[in-house]
């Protein structure tokens, strides 16, 4: 009686132990299993980031391609159009002038064509700008040093922006140099201060940064230089929203009121970055500000010289 129920136990603990042995192999190859799908799960999700990334990259870079086309479709025609309108600008202004000659000064007729000489000239200023958008025309380019330039022209735009605006200014330890057109680049700086002067309605501050950046840096597949002169300009103004974003660059396109904006200053800045081999970007939002991001080839890789210097410039209105 004794041995079979000394057999029984042994038997049942022999049991108990495979039984054990079985639920710990089966517990080992759940948590297996579980890693396994962890894995897998978590590979799937950086494959799917990495194809969602590169689909936005994809469509922004479609959307970037459709944008140029159409500015340089609008751009064709602007120019056209431009071309023949000086003609006509070019036969009023003469007659005009020479039926001034024909009435006697400080009259009333001869203050009346006076006034018709200055919006004609005002026109062809104007389609001047046009012609500059539409032809892309190709201008001498020397190395600049664009943080030079920046300080001047911040010295001059100091007497003419507001008392209540300030700029600050914070540049680099070596100056990053570009191969670039000085009349053109002035163009461009002056352009997005001044909008930035008007979108803070005379208060607030304006931003400038100048950096170093390499091209593995950008988001841009076609960029081809090595390093990047990047130049951002902030301000604390109203901000833009979507749709107004997506048509900045379009040639006479302004949230200007009338008379006060034609609607080329940011298409002609666009058109000149671009001349320039770089690239342009805008980022917004309403109440919240702009920042117009500038990219510009550098003329010379300068090795060691990327950290940003802590002397700053600053300046506010007279």
């Amino acid at each position: 009686m004794i041995s079979t129920i000394t057999l029984t136990t042994h038997l049942a603990e022999i049991i108990i132990g495979t039984c054990a042995a079985i639920l710990c192999l089966g517990m080992a190859l759940l948590m297996r299993l579980i890693r396994q799908r962890a894995i897998i799960a978590n590979k799937a999700k950086n494959e799917f980031a990495e194809r969602l990334k590169a689909e936005e990259t994809k469509k922004k870079l479609e959307v970037a391609l459709l944008q140029g086309q159409k500015l340089q479709a609008i751009g064709t025609l602007a120019g056209g159009i431009a071309h023949d309108f000086n003609n006509i600008l070019y036969a009023i202004k003469g007659f005009v002038e020479m039926s001034r000659d024909d009435v006697e000064k400080n009259t009333l007729v001869y203050n009346n064509l006076g006034r018709v000489l200055e919006a004609t000239q005002r026109a062809q200023d104007l389609v001047a700008r046009i012609l500059a958008f539409g032809r892309r025309q190709q201008v001498d380019k020397i190395p600049i040093p664009i943080q030079s330039i920046i300080e001047n022209i911040l010295g001059l735009l100091k007497p003419t922006i507001p008392a209540s605006v300030t700029i600050h200014f914070i540049g680099l330890k070596k100056d990053c140099l570009i191969l670039g057109n000085q009349t053109q680049l002035h163009q461009v700086i002056v352009n997005i201060i001044n909008n930035a002067v008007d979108a803070m309605e005379g208060e607030g501050n304006i931003a400038l940064t100048l950096s170093r950046i390499p091209a593995s840096d950008l988001p841009f597949s076609h960029m081809r230089a090595d390093h990047y002169c990047k130049i951002e300009i902030s301000d604390t103004g109203h901000g833009m929203d979507q749709s107004t974003m997506e048509r900045i660059f379009e040639p006479f396109y302004t949230t200007k009121e009338v008379g006060k904006g034609t609607g080329l200053g940011l298409a002609t800045v666009h058109a000149i970055i671009q001349q320039h081999q770089g690239e342009m970007t805008v980022s917004s939002q309403l109440g919240r500000g702009t920042i117009f991001t500038l990219l510009l080839p550098e003329y010379q890789t300068v090795n060691n010289q990327s950290e940003v210097t802590y002397g700053q410039y600053s300046t506010s209105g007279r």
